[in-house]
């Protein structure tokens, strides 16, 4: 008797409708906080935890929505430079303007990709590029004067360099991509502590005022900044997919083989949502078994962190931050969807 096959998952299978389902949660958890106008509640009004929802609600097809929230991001938070802030401080929770403040500018541009908004695009893209560091390719974590030893982080990276993904703007975009495979190569590759910043030189660091574990990774210990290395790995792998350049396919997936180095603690948490994002993009460019896998342990995890109020709380952390987790991992929710439908349907 012929050994039967194994039968497909379909590309919207049971599991991944439970993932659209918690996104639709969140987006209704969201609409709970805005008044008529869109706007967030004063306590909430703050780019901190504006700025991933655009995207999040592009990812469940809410365009108008969408549209509308990033208005209000550009009407109310963007300065005459195109940079994008609550006042002359990033955010008021100061973690965004001590480890993101470039960072948060990503988002908004992405999102204006997708709702065709260059008036609001370009001029946050020339910020951006003010930002660039000619020597590594790479993007100041914060602002031109903010730090003397011109630090960049490799989340911060990875996000502007996605940001001119998005847009076409492959001179940057490649740049970021050759950095961030640089830092992995000095690196030579899972190195246990494994430094998450270069300086002005493109020399690894540890910058003194920010919280260890903000600073680079110990593979060996559970409760690290995995989402840098989820980034890293889902851009390159996107770099990838637009030039063809298999460098930046090998570079993706040795940023997530540094996440797997981890071990199990990777999968805990609501740290893992990057590490999910990755899986699935690796997912949809190789088709490899074990990222599909990766995926659905990243979201069957997000998905028993989400509270009953359709949001996601991160330990010890602001209103601002669960705000911003809630988008982003909303966000990370639908990608898994359309990645893996993607990665299922190829035929080449």
């Amino acid at each position: 008797m012929a050994e039967a096959k194994t039968r497909p998952e379909l590309p919207f299978d049971p599991p991944s409708q439970a993932w659209l389902h918690a996104t639709a949660r969140a987006v209704e958890w969201f609409d709970r906080q805005v008044d008529r106008a869109g706007r967030l509640e004063p306590d909430l009004h703050d780019l901190a935890a504006y700025y991933k929802w655009p995207l999040a609600l592009c990812g469940i097809g809410r365009l108008a929505q969408a549209d509308e929230i990033l208005q209000i991001i550009a009407d109310d938070f963007m300065d005459a430079d195109g940079d994008f802030r609550t006042s002359t401080e990033k955010s008021r929770d100061p973690l965004y303007g001590l480890i993101a403040e470039s960072y948060t500018n990503t988002w908004p541009i992405v999102a204006a990709r997708v709702l065709d908004r260059p008036e609001i695009a370009h001029p946050a893209l020339e910020c951006l590029r003010d930002r660039r560091v000619e020597e590594t390719g790479g993007f100041l974590t914060g602002f031109a004067t903010q730090h003397a030893d011109r630090r960049q982080d490799i989340v911060t990276i990875a996000g502007c360099g996605n940001a001119f993904l998005a847009w076409d703007e492959l001179s940057e975009a490649i740049g970021a991509g050759e950095c961030l495979n640089r830092v992995l190569a000095i690196q030579e590759g899972a190195g246990n502590p494994f430094r998450l910043y270069i300086d002005g030189a493109g020399m690894l660091m540890t910058p003194d005022e920010i919280p260890e574990r903000l600073a680079f990774i110990r593979l060996d210990q559970p409760d690290q900044a995995y989402v840098y290395l989820g980034m890293a790995a889902v851009f390159l792998a996107r770099l990838y997919a637009v030039t063809g350049d298999v460098k930046f396919l090998a570079g993706a997936e040795g940023y997530f083989a540094v996440n797997q180095a981890c071990g199990e603690a990777v999968y805990s948490g609501t740290g893992c949502c990057k590490t999910g994002w990755a899986a699935a993009t690796l997912f949809r460019l190789t088709r490899r078994p074990e990222y599909g896998q990766s995926a659905r342990r990243a979201a069957a995890e997000l998905l028993s962190c989400q509270e009953q109020d359709g949001s996601w709380q991160v330990e010890g952390g602001s209103a601002l931050l669960n705000c911003d987790a809630t988008g982003e991992l909303a966000y990370h929710l639908a990608q898994y969807c359309t990645e893996l439908a993607a990665g299922q349907g190829r035929t080449s």
